[in-house]
């Protein structure tokens, strides 16, 4: 099984990254291969409404998000890792989920083969886990329109400074678990 990883966070010393090694760790133990995208790190448009993509396989746009539109395409599973900004995700992720667009064909069908199950993995300031969950189920609901399988939102709160995360040993558990729901 092939587990693609997008990390939507500018931080590579981050709780988001340190929640996303500890799915990742844990699905690699499965048996499960990954590959994983640190979205600060390439240089990329967002959707340019041009529809390209509509006439071609992919979106036309040259450059960066095009290897990770690839793998995610070639993926069994796909995480998506980002920090809360300003309650939602970071503008980095939302700036590659706009290029998702290009995975719908124009009545509305999709091109993703079906099942590709997606796993939201969230770390927030606030301490209450539910503040901004519906944000990311609705951002789930717009996968499931473009194709996507079944999402799962998981929400790491009360998270301040790096290395908070490593401080709580059942939310290290659950993600783990999480690797779990995710391979099924």
């Amino acid at each position: 099984m092939k587990v693609v990883a997008i990390y939507g966070g500018p931080r590579r010393n981050g709780n988001t990254l340190d929640l996303l090694k500890e799915v990742l760790d844990q699905v690699e133990k499965q048996g499960a291969t990954t590959e994983t995208f640190y979205l600060n790190q390439l240089n990329f448009k967002g959707c340019q409404a041009c529809f390209g993509c509509t006439k071609n396989i992919t979106c036309v746009l040259k450059d960066d998000a095009q290897k990770v539109l690839a793998a995610v395409g070639a993926a069994d599973r796909i995480i998506l890792a980002t920090p809360v900004y300003m309650w939602d995700m970071t503008g980095q992720l939302k700036l590659f989920i706009d290029r998702l667009f290009s995975f719908l064909n124009l009545d509305h069908t999709s091109k993703l083969a079906p099942g590709k199950k997606v796993l939201w993995t969230v770390t927030q300031g606030q301490p209450d886990p539910e503040k901004f969950r519906s944000v990311f189920v609705k951002h789930g609901q717009m996968l499931e329109f473009l194709g996507f399988g079944e999402n799962k939102v998981f929400i790491a709160g009360g998270l301040f400074t790096p290395g908070d995360l490593k401080k709580q040993p059942q939310v290290l558990q659950a993600a783990r678990d999480q690797a779990d729901w995710l391979l099924k």
